[in-house]
């Protein structure tokens, strides 16, 4: 009976271990891709959405960028390093054009060139439909460039990778 009660304490310790652990000690890897996900999260338009709404989530995306960032996007002629500041406007503009838009990212691989930076090249599917309800569907290759500060793994930079036609 006292060999159970203590075998049943040590598993109910070892799962409260293993939940700490993924909880507060998740890998580099693991943490910058929540930053994607939450990127995606924020891009997510759904009809109509209210200014206030539209204006919350262009400054959470801002937040996501250090002080500058290095846009570089051949297909779309853009080549700018843009400062924090102007993030949110360029987002916001986005999102007029847009009654739906939706952002995923797949085929992450990772590169960690030092303990605070990490370069992720990545599939980026961006659907959305035109105020004058025409479908978009864009698939691009991206290299996004991040700096961990403070703890906090931040964009530097993104460029578009031309993918050659078969």
């Amino acid at each position: 009976m006292v060999n159970q009660k203590n075998v049943v304490i040590a598993a109910l310790m070892a799962i409260g271990a293993m939940i700490v652990f993924f909880l507060f000690f998740q890998s580099d890897e693991a943490k910058i891709k929540k930053k994607f996900y939450k990127l995606a999260e924020k891009v997510e338009k759904n009809d109509d959405e209210h200014d206030l709404i539209a204006a919350k989530k262009a400054h959470e995306i801002e937040q996501m960028f250090t002080g500058s960032v290095r846009i570089e996007i051949p297909s779309y002629s853009v080549d700018k390093t843009f400062p924090r500041s102007e993030i949110s406007p360029h987002v916001l503009y986005a999102r007029t054009l847009y009654q739906k838009m939706t952002l995923e990212f797949h085929d992450f691989q990772f590169q960690f060139p030092s303990e605070e930076k990490a370069t992720v090249d990545l599939t980026g599917v961006f659907k959305a439909t035109t105020r004058s309800g025409e479908p978009v569907n864009e698939i691009h290759e991206a290299e996004c460039t991040l700096k961990k500060i403070d703890g906090e793994w931040l964009f530097t930079g993104i460029r578009g990778v031309e993918v050659l036609e078969r």
